[in-house]
């Protein structure tokens, strides 16, 4: 069998580093446009952190470790032409036939209001566009932050670290909206709020942005603000190609799978940021363009190339992140969501101490389905680092555990590591229910 993989991305390669384990005998191609794999999206910030020595170390694989599990990596070939029918791909510099094609081109940070000059200097989810904005970096005072969802508050907490003034823009209400309700969030904002070095500028909707002699200058709804560099974190985007208009996709141009993976066309996968993501909440899918995602997404493609065997569960849309001191995770519905969801839902609220001889508090909130208990979402926050906790709670919903089983599940106890009830359950037998 000869595996065809497009994109070197998250979904690509675990795809590929699976089915070489699963397929020992198969030729496996991977195709990447780009020179080279494996960029960490956030590998930037880590750089700028100093917890990497080089941005070169911002790399979880390289062409060489593939090519030792005897996987063939073609870097700077771009895909052109897609024939289903004849089951071969037209490159810019070859046609290569396959029995399996997989396609993990992965997704672009794209928004109609940017100039395809200014792309480069505007983000950093790729090496090029990470090694200009660090190179611009020095010699700039202020910058401008477009979207305060997880990637740009991660950018707003490092480049305020590093004594940056730091303009954040977010159209919506309050930061990471996607992920926490607002009031959970209050003594997080409340600190937010009184960072010197960090305006927000919340409610304003971006209008254009454009370089200018000494940086850029971005038009919102109500104001001009001109800095030295501007970075956009919008929303990420399946990345379009032509070809895959062939291909069943969704009202947001993401790719028809079936519960395997297999598109509309036999022999063909889609993966990662192509597609969208099974919830097991609201039994529909949806775009979750995250790296869990692809790397799932990838693993369970690969395991039914052959044969369909196994479907993919899906995703929660599971978070987890520090910022300006604080620890946040999610997983799956918040309260905000409770429209997308047909039965009704009542909601838990806990705060616990870190353990008998840590007081640093910990707030937690449950979503739950009101009449059968079951658990449907989770919120952290602290100052403690919390964030392997929410992996339980996460699983707790794939496996549409109650509330009851939640709060009696076992668990150790060490005076040192945990209270009298750890975490989770705590949050399970937390405060009377308020009901919504």
């Amino acid at each position: 069998m000869k595996i065809v993989i497009i994109g070197g991305s998250f979904g690509g390669i675990s795809c590929a580093i699976e089915a070489r384990k699963i397929y020992p005998e198969s030729e496996i191609v991977l195709i990447e446009k780009k020179a080279h794999i494996g960029f960490i999206p956030s590998g930037m910030l880590l750089y700028l952190e100093g917890k990497i020595p080089s941005l070169q170390d911002a790399f979880f694989c390289s062409k060489k470790q593939l090519e030792q599990l005897d996987i063939q990596v073609a870097l700077q070939e771009t895909m052109l032409k897609l024939d289903p029918k004849n089951h071969f791909v037209q490159t810019d510099q070859r046609r290569i036939a396959y029995d399996r094609l997989i396609l993990a081109a992965g997704s672009a940070q794209e928004s109609e209001i940017l100039l395809p000059m200014n792309e480069a200097a505007l983000t950093y989810k790729d090496y090029g566009a990470a090694k200009q904005f660090i190179q611009e970096l020095d010699q700039a005072e202020t910058i401008t932050i477009v979207g305060a969802g997880q990637a740009g508050m991660e950018a707003a907490n490092t480049l305020t670290a590093l004594g940056k003034q730091v303009q954040l823009v977010e159209s919506m209400t309050y930061p990471l909206f996607k992920y926490f309700d607002q009031s959970f969030l209050a003594p997080f904002l409340d600190e937010l709020a009184q960072i010197k070095n960090l305006q927000l500028y919340l409610a304003e909707p971006t209008i254009a942005i454009e370089s200018t002699e000494t940086g850029f200058r971005v038009e919102t709804a109500n104001r001009t603000l001109l800095s030295a560099l501007a970075l956009t974190t919008v929303n990420v985007r399946p990345r379009p190609h032509p070809a895959f208009q062939q291909l069943r996709l969704h009202s947001d141009h993401t790719i028809w799978t079936d519960a395997y993976l297999e598109t509309s066309e036999k022999g063909i996968f889609a993966v990662g940021d192509l597609i969208q993501i099974y919830s097991p909440i609201t039994r529909d899918t949806a775009y979750m363009p995250l790296v869990n995602n692809a790397v799932r997404s990838g693993i369970a493609a690969a395991h039914n190339l052959q044969e369909k065997k196994e479907p993919f569960r899906g995703g929660l849309r599971t978070v987890g992140t520090h910022l300006f001191g604080w620890y946040l995770a999610s997983t799956g519905m918040t309260e905000s969501d409770r429209f997308f969801y047909e039965q009704e839902i009542t909601v838990k609220k806990f705060t616990a101490k870190a353990s008998l001889v840590d007081d640093t508090p910990i707030h937690g909130k449950l979503i739950i389905a009101k009449t059968s208990g079951q658990v449907l979402g989770a919120q952290l926050l602290s100052k403690y680092n919390l964030l392997e906790k929410i992996n339980l709670l996460a699983f707790a919903i794939e496996k549409e555990s109650t509330l009851s089983e939640l709060a009696q599940k076992d668990f150790f106890f060490h005076p040192h590591f945990t209270d009298v009830f750890e975490l989770s359950n705590a949050i399970a037998l937390g405060s009377a229910a308020n009901e919504i």
